[in-house]
Parts: structure tokens; sequence; C-alpha cells
């Protein structure tokens, strides 16, 4: 009698991370089905490739959004719902049409996320500042503890969830909603 009580209190402390792993799994299908719904022939994954993705309200509208890191083939044909950003474009970048690890983000609308009103943003690089060894995608969301903080480095007062890209000098850049569209956002290095 007291295994199965061991057995069942086991069994009840593991369930929340098993529920976990479904969701996330969910998760990862969902943005699979995301990138070859919206960018076909642009995505190369493997069979058990899994994308990196955050998830958040990027745009401040109450719907979860999907951020996702993607290395485009080519340059995607934008249409009425795939807008084509390029913003890590410098006086010193070279013209190219081969494109580095890369952000999309897809605005969910209502309850779903594939429809013919999904609006999908592909911000795409050809610098590699995406690819740097210590290199991760973060957010900071409104519920953040820390979010006033990164709130407060934008050039604007906003209140959507924030991408957050460091960098190997260990100043954070950012991608935000600005009311039209995604903008970067990178501070001035300090002396």
């Amino acid at each position: 009698m007291k295994f199965i009580y061991m057995l069942t209190s086991l069994s009840l402390l593991l369930l929340p991370l098993s529920c976990y792993a479904d969701i996330s799994h969910n998760n990862s299908v969902t943005v699979v089905e995301l990138l070859n719904n919206f960018l076909p022939n642009q995505v190369k994954l493997k069979k058990n490739d899994k994308p990196i993705f955050k998830l958040g309200d990027f745009n401040g509208d109450g719907l979860e959004d999907i951020v996702v890191l993607f290395t485009p083939q080519s340059k995607p044909t934008e249409t009425k719902q795939l807008k084509v950003l390029t913003p890590w474009v410098y006086p010193t970048t070279k013209k190219t049409d081969k494109y580095r690890q890369s952000l999309v983000i897809f605005q969910k609308t209502n309850s779903q996320w594939v429809s013919s009103e999904t609006q999908v943003y592909a911000l795409l690089d050809t610098n590699g500042v995406l690819e740097t060894p210590f290199f991760q995608l973060l957010t900071a969301s409104k519920k953040d503890k820390d979010y006033a903080l990164h709130a407060s480095m934008l050039p604007i007062k906003t209140k959507n969830d924030l991408i957050i890209l460091p960098t190997e000098a260990g100043i954070d850049t950012y991608v935000y909603w600005d009311k039209d569209t995604y903008t970067l956002f990178e501070p001035e290095e300090m002396p």
C-alpha cells in the first residue's frame, strides 16, 4: 500500500512536467506548420529538427505571437500577408543575395495561427549578427519584473512584449512593434 501511495505521489509530481513537454511539442509542430505555410521553399528542416522560437504578444493586440530563428534560402516574395524587412543594413553592409540566420514573426489572429489574416514579418540579415557563438533569442514579457528596465531603453513608450537580441559586447539590442511594423533598436555602445 505504501508503495502505491509513493507511486501515485510521484506520478502527480511528474504530471506538470509531462504536460509542459506536450505544450512545447505542440508549439514546435505549430511553428513548423507556419514556416511551411508562409515561407515555403525558404526553410529546410530535417525530420527531427526543432526550430528555435519564443512566444509573446509582440504587437500588443492581446494575442500570442511567435518569433522564430530561421535561415532563408533566398529573399521571400513579399505579399499582403508577408512583409520583408532588412533591419541589419549598415553603411558597411555589402549587397548580397545570401541570407544568414534571420527572424520571422507570426502574428496570431483570432484563435487560429494559419489563416488568410495572419500577418508575417520576415526580418532578414546578411551580416551574421544572430550567429555569434553565445547568441540567444530572448524575450521580455510585460509581466516580467525587469520589463520596465528593457522598455525604458527604447526610443518610444511601448507596452508590448519585446524581442531581445544580446550581442557579444554584452549590449542588448531590441526588436519591438512601433505601432506599424517591427523596428530594430541598437543602443549606442558606452566607451
